[in-house]
């Protein structure tokens, strides 16, 4: 009869120990709170600094900046000042065309029939821009003197550094979408324009 060495039993195998940092913390939602409320009060506050300078409120619109804009000089490149601009500028004709007759403001809007069309473009870069920050953009018309044109004024204000980091006057012309030619606008559309009037001490200075 063969004999069986006995089975031993397995040592135990020590657990690894994982080492405990408790000096950190996720941010409470209290904090994120605060934090938001500080940025919109900020926010109110060029809100404000904008109707001063002589636009109208309902004008304005909130841009964020985007990490992605940045380019090798570590801020954000040119091209997408114009680029807010645009964006602004369509969101505010659609807040002017929203209260036309339907038929302007399908076209307004539609490009087609009697529209806009731009015409030319001058913009100042006053400041970098770099992430994170919201600027505003302010859109307003400058006083008309002809039935076929007007200038728009833009402004780009940083909320982060509480002042304008980019200026803007664009040639908006009237335009027939079906004929390819300019035309009048329409005396409701220039109305229109009239009532969105920029204010400030130089309305009556453009760099077009």
């Amino acid at each position: 009869m063969s004999m069986r060495s006995p089975v031993r039993a397995a040592a135990p195998v020590a657990k690894a120990t994982r080492a405990v940092h408790t000096g950190y913390r996720i941010l409470a939602k209290e904090d994120i709170q605060k934090e938001n409320e500080a940025h919109e009060a900020r926010v109110k506050q060029a809100e404000a600094a904008i109707e001063r300078m002589g636009f109208h409120p309902l004008s304005i619109s909130r841009q964020e900046v985007v990490w992605g804009e940045h380019d090798q000089f570590r801020h954000v490149n040119n091209v997408h000042y114009l680029r807010w601009f645009e964006s602004a500028r369509m969101r505010w004709i659609l807040r002017l065309a929203s209260t036309l007759d339907p038929v302007h403001r399908d076209n307004f809007v539609q490009g087609r029939g009697i529209g806009v069309i731009v015409a030319s473009t001058f913009c100042r870069y006053r400041r970098p821009v770099t992430y994170p920050d919201t600027v505003l953009i302010s859109v307003g018309t400058l006083p008309m003197h002809r039935r076929d044109r007007c200038i728009v004024r833009q402004r780009a204000y940083s909320v982060q550094q509480q002042t304008v980091v980019a200026e803007a006057d664009f040639d908006i012309v009237g335009y027939d979408y079906e004929n390819f030619c300019k035309a009048d606008f329409p005396i409701e559309v220039y109305q229109a324009f009239e009532a969105w009037m920029y204010r400030g001490k130089d309305a009556h200075q453009s760099r077009l």
